[in-house]
């Protein structure tokens, strides 16, 4: 990760056009996920736990990570579809990641968490939910490591409005904007030179936790801003165009950060 993003609202003119365009990524993504998933359960029913962290993402290589709640899927998607459609950027919504968290949460509870008259034993389902927290925690911050900027959608949906203390209800979310203030900051370099669960169980659907959430250290976006980026983008593009030079999808992320004034490491 080099930069972090907040960005507290979003809307678009074209939505199912970037939508389309954001839906095939995120399916592509999903697909890769699932099938991995399917791929972690060993011959005994357990959960080869080395595997899964190895590999989820060598298939993936992504340069924006879009945090955001489950209530933004279909907002999140397009506009994941628009900075494809105007920069070029491949993003990944992390909702690839928590949203398999039944999938990997059944699969431990068949083979592992019932009795033998084929009920669910609530201490083993609490035992395995832990593990299945910890391991999609961890992909979701090997992910946030390998992409150069994560960008947070905070609407109303993910931050309760209205309170001096922002409160989020998603432990996903939670977590991922505290890893970016502890996770490592790498050059810019680093990425240039190799290019690269909010859901609940059924037996807590109405548990909802509160936690403090600060995203002080995230460095604030606007609609303008997107705008103004897409603006200056543009202009680039047509100059480099005119007289045949190249661009590479990475430089149009170097507008962003010129824009928002982020001093390059």
């Amino acid at each position: 990760m080099y930069i972090g993003f907040e960005l507290k609202y979003l809307d678009f003119k074209d939505f199912e056009y970037f939508h389309e365009i954001g839906k095939s990524n995120f399916i592509k993504h999903k697909r890769i996920v699932k099938k991995t998933l399917e791929e972690f359960t060993n011959a005994n029913g357990s959960l080869n736990g080395d595997k899964m962290q190895s590999a989820w993402f060598p298939e993936i290589k992504a340069d924006v990570f879009l945090s955001h709640s489950h209530a933004d899927k279909d907002l999140v998607i397009a506009f994941a579809g628009w900075l494809k459609h105007t920069f070029g950027v491949t993003v990944f919504i992390d909702s690839c990641i928590w949203g398999n968290f039944k999938n990997l949460q059944k699969i431990i509870d068949e083979s592992y968490s019932k009795n033998l008259d084929g009920k669910y034993i609530y201490d083993k389902v609490l035992y395995a939910s832990s593990h299945v927290h910890m391991m999609l925690n961890t992909a979701l911050m090997q992910m946030i490591d390998t992409c150069e900027c994560i960008i947070f959608v905070n609407t109303p949906y993910s931050v309760k409005p209205n309170e001096v203390v922002a409160k989020i209800v998603s432990p996903w979310i939670y977590s991922e904007i505290g890893m970016t203030k502890l996770i490592r900051k790498k050059e810019l370099k680093e990425y240039r030179v190799q290019p690269i669960f909010e859901s609940d169980r059924t037996f807590s659907d109405k548990l909802n936790i509160e936690y403090n959430l600060d995203t002080d250290h995230l460095t604030k976006l606007s609609i303008n801003d997107l705008n103004n980026w897409k603006n200056n983008f543009k202009r680039y593009k047509t100059l480099q165009e005119t007289f045949n030079a190249k661009f590479t999808k990475k430089e149009a992320l170097d507008y962003l950060y010129e824009l928002k004034e982020v001093r390059q490491r």
